[in-house]
């Protein structure tokens, strides 16, 4: 062994008595005989100690059992060696601190994790990673009542008194140094007091550390002003919508309470801005005296207690050991009701959501809900309001509040013109990942096909319109609509402007975007699109190139993935409940290929074919595609004549490249060109050419009449 690994760890100067580490004898000689507070490296010289505060993991775990209340707070772990260079015994109170002004009077721990010349104050008062100073405490002085004040928004009751007895016992205090913590969620700061008389016979004396004895008591000195009497709440009416969670609230906790009998405990789980924090809040008012509410679950202390305990996170860590504890031991007690709200309730562990008889899940509000919700946020009118709750599919609690303040710098000549302009910007929380940006796409900007567009309003927009009508004839609105057609037909054109013309959501996804390496990630994610959907319908959910998820189950296009995605497809579009407002709308270009199963009445209803254009079709296509252009000849209408002749077999994407060719064309002779001659438009016919074959006609035309096709 060599001679280096024979050196102690830690030596002592022989100048100035400090011990410190070896590696560090060097950097000494700069402090050598300064005071220890001066010392950048760890070092103890008299009894004080000037090294850093380090962070431990499950640092409580190494306290003993017993330690609660003051003495848990304010523990400091400390290496048993350097304890013993200190002379410190478990339990001594010390004084540590990185400033003088911000020292407070903690209590020693021994622990092997903590490395030489360091500490770890489980208090966070102390910032972590900062040089800091400890030395032991002077005399200490114990007392059998404890003269404090107090400062508190709850009324000073003995409930109150005998939290406060059993958090401080066996503490060490200092006159005058405020303690903070928090009682039934509210903060209250303990201020230690000492008695005229006393203070006339320590004047000029350093200050005394106190500690309560066993059996102290606590003599409040102060009397707490109590809060102005304001009305408190008896239901949770003043909230807008929401209306199944606040109803299973009322039912499982309130009535039961005010009956005497003890409440069920509940899961509250939501997107969030959907309002669990304000109805936890609410709630916590209205049971005032009964229950109390904690933002985290660090909150919770050592267990439940009795009572109704409200717990307001966004998810609970499987990592976060202690906070799994804490909410572990409150759900197993028999005596405490659990109110936790969660954002996702599959992320909770099955072994603790199994403690919650009931579930309530805020949904995406309705129209009614955001009306209402808009009526307790904003003074618009009547008219107004029922606007904006018509045309806010999707929008949460937060996301209402957050378009109104948005509209506030919105340009518009009226509060509604703003609201409008602004909800171009606000989009819903709950399909953020989803939403596809539709542009401003209307009937008037899809040339023709007037037949095809009236039957798309009567299978999508009239029974949002006109639910009344369907109602009168006894008939179900079609739950999925199939478009087929050769490609460059506007079948997604045509989408687009269905989800603008009907005001609805649009969820739009392709085919193979939901295929994945991962085994059951490809079903979970068509799961979470119809589950998303639901919740903030009315929606339009597109699948393009839907052949590519619905292939016929044993073809040689299909496989193993394949025919499980379209099994959960299938079993999705059977979960679609006619009052669940979510329509399937499909495109493909080989309906042929699509599963028998999928295209059964009460899954894709109707199958409609998006053909080549006609030549009444092709025309306006034209006319809107060449607009802004000037031709050679004096009438643009023998060049559309001539354009609609030649352009037969045409799909309607190759029209608009044959009038975007003609114009490049015309770019191509005179960058400063202003007329396209039908020269260039000659051109333009010869490179672009239809590209349709002929078997898929054919294929389509059998698929129309019923046929199968062998092509």
């Amino acid at each position: 062994m060599s001679s280096a690994k024979k050196k102690p760890v830690l030596i002592t100067c022989p100048q100035c008595s400090a011990v410190f580490l070896t590696k560090d004898s060097a950097r000494h000689q700069g402090f050598c005989g300064k005071p220890t507070e001066e010392s950048e490296i760890s070092a103890a010289r008299n009894g004080v100690l000037r090294g850093f505060n380090v962070a431990v993991e499950r640092a409580e775990s190494f306290l003993p059992p017993d330690a609660v209340g003051w003495e848990k707070e304010h523990s400091i772990l400390m290496s048993p060696q350097t304890m013993e260079t200190l002379g410190l015994l478990a339990r001594q109170p010390i004084r540590i601190g990185h400033a003088p002004s911000s020292s407070f009077i903690g209590i020693v721990w021994p622990c092997k994790e903590i490395a030489l010349l360091k500490v770890s104050a489980i208090s966070s008062r102390i910032p972590r990673e900062r040089m800091v100073t400890v030395e032991p405490c002077g005399p200490i002085q114990p007392v059998d009542t404890l003269p404090i004040r107090l400062t508190t928004p709850l009324a000073p009751n003995r409930p109150l008194q005998g939290f406060l007895e059993a958090y401080l016992s066996h503490a060490y205090l200092e006159y005058g140094t405020p303690i903070q913590l928090k009682y039934m969620g509210q903060p209250v700061e303990v201020i230690p007091e000492q008695s005229l008389e006393a203070k006339m016979e320590n004047l000029g004396s350093p200050a005394t550390v106190i500690s309560t004895s066993l059996g102290y008591s606590i003599q409040v000195l102060n009397q707490v002003k109590e809060a102005e009497p304001r009305v408190l709440p008896t239901d949770l009416s003043a909230i807008g919508g929401a209306v199944t969670a606040k109803q299973c609230l009322e039912d499982y906790v309130i009535h039961p309470i005010r009956r005497g009998l003890p409440p069920c405990s509940v899961l509250i789980w939501g997107l969030p801005g959907s309002g669990k924090t304000r109805i936890l809040k609410e709630l916590a008012e209205v049971l005032t005296g009964s229950a109390t509410y904690h933002g985290s679950l660090e909150e919770l202390g050592e267990g439940g207690g009795g009572g109704v305990m409200i717990v307001d996170v966004n998810e609970v860590d499987k990592e976060n050991q202690k906070a799994n504890r804490a909410l572990a031991a409150i759900l197993n007690d028999e005596k405490t009701c659990v109110i936790l709200s969660i954002r996702s309730a599959d992320s909770l562990d099955l072994g603790h959501r199994v403690r919650f008889p009931i579930e309530a899940e805020i949904t995406v509000p309705t129209q009614e809900e955001r009306l209402e919700i808009l009526s307790k946020i904003t003074d618009l009118s009547p008219e107004n309001r029922l606007s904006v709750a018509r045309h806010t599919h999707g929008f949460t609690a937060g996301d209402l509040c957050s378009l109104l303040k948005a509209s506030k710098y919105a340009p518009g000549a009226t509060p509604i013109d703003r609201i409008d302009s602004a909800r171009k910007r606000c989009r819903p929380t709950g399909i953020r990942q989803f939403i596809l940006e539709v542009p401003s796409v209307s009937w008037a900007d899809i040339g023709g096909n007037e037949e095809l567009k009236l039957e798309i309003q009567q299978a999508v927009i009239w029974p949002q319109k006109h639910p009344e009508a369907f109602e009168r004839f006894g008939i179900d609105p079609p739950a999925g609509i199939l478009l087929y057609g050769p490609p460059g037909c506007s079948k997604t054109l045509i989408a687009r402007a269905l989800a603008n013309e009907a005001k609805m959501n649009f969820l739009a996804v392709k085919g193979p975007e939901l295929f994945s390496k991962w085994v059951g990630d490809s079903e979970k994610a068509i799961r979470e699109l119809f589950s998303r959907a639901r919740q903030v319908a009315p929606t339009i959910v597109f699948f393009d190139e839907i052949d590519a998820v619905g292939a016929s189950r044993g073809s040689e296009k299909s496989s193993g993935v394949s025919d499980r995605v379209l099994a959960q497809l299938l079993t999705e579009l059977d979960g679609l409940e006619k009052t669940s407002r979510v329509i399937l709308l499909a495109a493909t270009n080989r309906p042929d290929q699509l599963d028998s199963a999928l295209l059964r009445p009460g899954r894709l209803d109707r199958a409609i074919h998006v053909g080549l254009p006609c030549e009444a079709t092709r025309r306006a296509i034209l006319q809107m595609r060449t607009r802004r252009m000037r031709f050679e000849d004096s009438a643009s209408s023998s060049t559309i004549d001539m354009l609609v002749e030649r352009t037969s077999g045409y799909s309607g994407a190759e029209l608009v490249a044959v009038c975007r060719t003609a114009a490049m064309f015309a770019m191509r002779e005179n960058i400063e060109a202003t007329i396209v001659k039908w020269t260039h438009f000659e051109a333009a016919l010869l490179a672009v050419v239809s590209r349709t074959e002929a078997y898929l006609l054919e294929i389509y035309e059998d698929f129309k009449a019923g046929r199968t096709s062998n092509s």
